[in-house]
């Protein structure tokens, strides 16, 4: 449970937003963000924290731990979740689509479990505008993008991108007809905030078709395409973003006054002997609002295996343990000592964490188990 952030936009604003398009000279380009979709459960499909809400097609998905988290997998063929066809439309000359994705394979197969559409719904009978696709090695290599509609494509990467399983990646298309940044290139995709491919290939923004966002497809002419990677945290911006940097934070849009942070804790490390163990309980801001004055409230152990003992918390003498402020996507980090005498190697806890800051104006809780000493 973390603590609750205030939305900070809703989603008639952020429409209005993409009739002003900022026009950059000798720096960046910047703008607004005009969807966010936390893609973790029902309810948060339905109720996108930025813009438009989504809508879930299918009956056969899951929501499974990602980046930030649940996020969404199908699982059955012709399952995957969709935005409505204005944040496509609206985003024809400039936009950036970004997301994080949890592999459940190394990589697409050919003819098994073929090109993953993270952004699109390749070879499916729905027309398609602006896509990105991680190739089979057929449909190309690595992670590109396009549009296509207007037959753009980036180039292709000259090997595989070949994926650790379970270990989260960033992946983003951005474009700008005009160019990006006053540059030639015209759409670039990014992986783990690094520039992959790009191409310098126009376009008419008024040709690309008013067809929704599809997140979550694969190739549907494969039978065993589905379940084979989890998305997460979808974000929509009305400019061609360079910079990812931030992608570690899960609320991309600013702070807003009198907004809260949220938190999550867990444990860092566990270091020296047995009868002085230190363990570092870590608090974690995953938004850009500040926390203040945070705190580990309280920390306790639960046996649930090996034979009975009581081990004993020597240091802090007594919680709350104070932490400090924790800045925008930062951590901090206080440390307990425990004397675990008397416990064999084989016992097995369960650690219960609770925090607060702002006052408590934000609370959380985080349970562990199967933890050792």
């Amino acid at each position: 449970m973390n603590g609750i952030k205030r939305k900070t936009l809703s989603a008639i604003a952020c429409l209005l937003a993409l009739l002003g398009l900022f026009s950059p000279t000798a720096q960046a380009e910047t703008g607004n963000v005009v969807l966010w979709n936390k893609l973790g459960s029902n309810t948060e499909v339905i109720n996108s924290e930025v813009g438009p809400s989504g809508s879930i097609q299918g009956n056969q998905y899951a929501y499974e731990p990602a980046k930030f988290g649940n996020g969404y997998v199908r699982k059955a063929l012709w399952n995957w979740i969709e935005f409505p066809a204005q944040i496509m439309t609206s985003l024809a000359q400039k936009g950036t689509i970004s997301m994080w994705i949890v592999p459940k394979v190394t990589q697409p197969q050919p003819y098994n479990y073929g090109v993953f559409g993270l952004v699109g719904h390749p070879y499916s009978w729905r027309e398609e505008s602006f896509y990105l696709s991680w190739g089979d090695g057929v449909t190309g290599q690595g992670i590109f993008g396009g549009i296509a509609s207007a037959g753009v494509i980036t180039s292709l990467e000259p090997q595989q991108f070949v994926a650790q399983i379970g270990a989260p990646f960033h992946a983003a298309i951005a474009w700008n007809v005009n160019g990006i940044d006053g540059g030639n290139d015209t759409m670039r995709v990014y992986r783990d905030g690094q520039l992959i491919n790009a191409t310098s290939q126009q376009w008419n923004p008024s040709t690309i078709p008013a067809v929704g966002l599809v997140i979550g497809a694969q190739a549907e002419s494969d039978g065993n395409s589905y379940d084979k990677y989890i998305v997460d945290n979808i974000v929509a911006y009305d400019y061609a973003k360079t910079d990812f940097s931030d992608r570690f934070i899960e609320n991309p849009v600013d702070c807003e006054a009198g907004g809260l942070p949220e938190l999550s804790a867990g444990i860092s490390s566990k270091t020296g002997t047995q009868s002085g163990r230190i363990w570092t309980i870590t608090l974690s801001n995953n938004s850009r609002c500040p926390a203040e004055n945070a705190q580990i409230d309280t920390f306790s152990l639960t046996q649930l295996s090996g034979s009975s003992c009581t081990p004993t918390i020597t240091n802090p003498a007594s919680f709350p343990l104070g932490v400090g402020n924790i800045q925008a996507g930062a951590k901090v980090s206080g440390t307990a000592t425990i004397n675990f005498n008397g416990c064999p190697n084989a016992a097995r806890f369960k650690a219960t964490i609770t925090f607060s800051s702002n006052n408590g104006e934000v609370t959380g809780s985080k349970t562990l188990t199967n933890q050792f000493r």
